[in-house]
């Protein structure tokens, strides 16, 4: 069994059998999380961040907004196949993952809106103006 795993593979994990090793078993990396590819795009509007987590049920995936972070954790589990397999290729990635973005301009946390649509999730914040995160307040 080979098993790919360098800068020439693009971070993905290939695993080939040969016909001597078509009976042997795949070993499994110790820690399965990983980080799920992402675009950000920012309009006069918003900012909109685009994720690629296919084959996920909405309600395993967690949206945090912090500040200027965005935060978005859960778990991928086996993507088929109950019971005993065989496996020739893996490179669809299970278990936790999480991905922490940047946002690179002032947000209005409190007007974020996500969906998740085939395997794209897509987090829509609304900008907003930096003095509007100042704000000086009266004494009563």
């Amino acid at each position: 069994m080979r098993n790919d795993r360098g800068s020439g593979s693009g971070g993905k994990t290939r695993i080939f059998f040969s016909s001597e090793e078509e009976g042997a078993r795949v070993k499994f990396p110790s820690d399965l999380s990983w980080e799920p590819p992402a675009d950000v795009i920012v309009t006069e509007d918003e900012v909109i961040v685009i994720v690629d987590i296919a084959g996920m049920d909405s309600d395993s995936i967690n949206i945090v907004t912090d500040g200027s972070q965005l935060r978005i954790g859960g778990v991928r589990g086996t993507s088929c196949c109950e019971g005993r397999k065989k496996y020739h290729q893996i490179e669809v990635r299970i278990g936790r993952f999480f991905k922490e973005i940047e946002v690179p301009v002032p947000v209005d946390h409190g007007d974020t809106k996500a969906r998740y649509d085939r395997g794209m999730l897509e987090v829509r914040i609304a900008r907003t103006d930096p003095s509007n995160r100042v704000r000086k307040v009266e004494i009563e």
